[in-house]
């Protein structure tokens, strides 16, 4: 058994393991990073810790947030606190939706590359009362 937290982004649904999420907050006020990657949105302090943000829209190729321009405490948007082979930084995403209790053996694998590139390698699919969930296996924050 293995334990997924499911977000959304856009009108997809997504999946991380849980080991790999230290905590899940509310969006603040990030800020800027001169000539930072385009898919980094900003900075933070948090917890006497320096974390970049990571815009999952952007990765997957989403124009920005619907609600960019809204007050972050009226945002629904969420930042998820990632943690893989030494690299920690969030990842901002539209939703929280649930944590799944899985089999590893539901996730439906894809012998393809189409699932995988620079920053983002999906593991396959899982469909979920009929919501087909995107499994992420590793999520890295570009230099």
């Amino acid at each position: 058994m293995i334990d997924l937290i499911v977000f959304k982004v856009g009108s997809n649904s997504y999946a991380l393991n849980i080991e790999n999420i230290h905590r899940i907050i509310q969006v603040v006020e990030l800020t800027e990073i001169p000539n930072a990657h385009e898919f980094v949105d900003g900075m933070m302090s948090y917890e006497n810790n320096i974390i970049k943000v990571l815009n999952f829209r952007k990765l997957i190729g989403l124009p920005p947030h619907e609600d960019e321009n809204v007050k972050v405490e009226d945002s629904s948007l969420k930042l998820l606190f990632y943690e893989n082979d030494g690299s920690d930084f969030a990842i901002k995403v539209d939703s929280i939706e649930d944590i799944a209790h899985i089999e590893e053996s539901d996730i439906m694998h894809s012998e393809d590359e189409h699932g995988k590139n620079q920053y983002l390698e999906l593991e396959g699919v899982l469909d979920i009362d009929g919501v087909l969930v995107n499994v992420i296996k590793t999520v890295s924050i570009p230099k």
